[in-house]
């Protein structure tokens, strides 16, 4: 319905104010996707995106005293993309838990390795002239982050 006043016509249908509101819903809802997947990449990831990451560099530390563990557990972690640089014991073997330990990786790089290693616990030890980023602490549940 057009009125018409001094020549001039102007339009009196009623506005449709859900369009606006279904435009804004869609504008948010595209915002919130390109946030989630650019930001922390969390959808879309798989493992071969890990494969073109470069490997993690750690120390495998037997932190309770069971024979040879540091070195078993490095085979068994070979498959994924850490480089295990050494392997030693801690100086006494009081681990109950295992533990990473952050000594020149970021936090990209802990969330990382606690996704391939199951393990959750970390501390740091900031040390700028070391070739590892981490080190991996095997305590008594080692068990618990060895499945097949």
């Amino acid at each position: 319905m057009n009125l018409t006043i001094n020549g001039v016509s102007e339009d009196l249908t009623p506005k449709r104010p859900w369009r606006y509101l279904l435009i804004l819903v869609l504008l948010i809802a595209l915002a919130l996707l390109a946030y989630f997947t650019g930001v922390f990449g969390l959808l879309g990831r798989n493992q071969d995106d890990e494969e073109s990451l470069p490997a993690i560099r750690v120390e495998v530390s037997n932190g309770c005293g069971i024979e040879k563990l540091a070195a078993d557990y490095s085979v068994y972690i070979r498959d994924k993309n850490i480089d295990v640089l050494r392997v030693s014991s801690t100086p006494y073997p009081i681990y109950n838990k295992s533990v990473l330990v952050l000594i020149n990786g970021d936090e990209q790089d802990l969330r990382r390795l606690q996704r391939m290693t199951g393990i959750q616990r970390y501390t740091l030890a900031r040390n700028p002239e070391s070739d590892v980023q981490f080190t991996i602490i095997l305590g008594e549940d080692f068990k618990d982050y060895m499945k097949d």
